[in-house]
C-alpha cells in the first residue's frame, strides 16, 4: 500500500492482530511503535519476564516475516532504585540500555524515573521551541509590523501548541521543570509588545490576558477529566479509578492536577 493510504492502518491492524500476548508483561502498540513492559519488584525478575515476552514477539516476526530494528529499541528500568543493568538481546544482539526513551510516534520522551525534565529539555531545544520561535522571529519579534492581535495568534496557534501536547501528563512534573516551558513564554511574550527588560512576567499576562503555564496544566487536565467521563473506551475509563494508588514519594498525580 502506498504511504498514508487510507487502507493501510486497517490491513496493518489485521496483519498483527495475533501479535502474542503473556500474562507477565504488557504488549502495547501504536502505528509501527511496540513498546514491551514487565513490572516486578525486582530488577531481575522484571528483566526476565521482559527477555520472555521478546522471545514470544520475535518468534512471531519471523513466522510472519516482519523484521525488527535491534539498534533503533532501547532498553529502559523506570524505578526511583539503584541498580545493575541486566541487558536483554533481540535476535541475539544486546539491545542499547538509555536513561530515556522516545516514544516517537507519541512524541513523549520517557525518564528513568519518570520526572519528564527530558522531556522538556527537549521541547524546548534543538528543533524544539527556541527552532521554531527563531524562524518565526520576523512575524512576532520585536520589528515585526504586524498588529499585537496578529503575534498573538500566532503564538497561539503554532508555538503553544507544541509544548501544551501531552501536558495532562507530564503536568505532574515538579515546579522548576515547568519553568523551563515559562520561561520560554515569558520571552515570547516579552518579544511580542518589545517589552523592556524591567516589566514584570505577570504584567505582561495579564495584559495580553495570557494565562501562566501552570493554570494551562490545571485547564488542560480539567478538559481531560470532564472527556473521561463520557468516554466509551474501557481502557481510558479506567484512568479514572484512583483508589488504592501508592503514594511512595511526594509526587502530584495526574487526578490532582484538577
Amino acid at each position: 500500500m502506498p504511504q498514508r493510504s487510507v487502507l493501510g492502518p486497517v490491513l496493518y491492524l489485521l496483519y498483527t492482530s495475533d501479535l502474542p500476548k503473556l500474562e507477565n508483561s504488557i504488549v502495547a502498540t501504536f502505528a509501527d511503535d511496540t513498546a514491551m513492559l514487565a513490572l516486578s519488584s525486582s530488577n531481575e525478575e522484571s528483566t526476565g519476564k521482559l527477555q520472555t515476552t521478546i522471545n514470544q514477539i520475535q518468534k512471531w516476526t519471523k513466522k510472519w516475516h516482519i523484521q525488527l530494528n535491534e539498534s533503533k529499541s532501547v532498553h529502559i528500568n523506570f524505578t526511583n532504585r539503584r541498580f545493575e543493568n541486566i541487558p536483554v538481546t533481540i535476535n541475539s544482539q544486546k539491545v542499547p540500555y538509555a536513561n530515556t526513551a522516545k516514544y516517537s510516534n507519541l512524541g513523549m520522551t520517557l525518564d528513568a524515573k519518570l520526572q519528564w525534565k527530558a522531556h522538556l529539555t527537549k521541547k524546548r531545544e534543538k528543533q524544539g521551541l527556541r527552532y521554531k520561535k527563531k524562524k518565526m522571529y520576523w512575524l512576532i519579534g520585536r520589528n515585526s509590523s504586524l498588529s499585537l492581535h496578529n503575534k498573538l495568534l500566532l503564538y497561539k496557534q503554532i508555538l503553544k501548541p507544541f509544548w501544551t501536547y501531552g501536558i495532562q501528563i507530564w503536568g505532574c512534573t515538579k515546579q522548576s521543570n515547568i519553568n523551563i516551558i515559562q520561561r520560554f513564554q515569558n520571552k515570547v511574550l516579552g518579544s511580542i509588545v518589545s517589552a523592556p527588560w524591567y516589566i514584570r512576567n505577570n504584567y505582561l499576562h495579564r495584559g495580553l490576558d495570557v494565562d501562566v503555564v501552570s493554570s494551562e496544566i490545571q485547564r488542560f487536565a480539567q478538559k481531560h477529566e470532564e472527556r473521561l467521563h463520557h468516554q466509551e473506551n474501557v481502557e481510558a475509563i479506567k484512568l479514572l479509578d484512583n483508589m488504592g494508588i501508592v503514594r511512595r514519594i511526594q509526587r502530584k498525580k495526574h487526578f490532582e492536577l484538577v
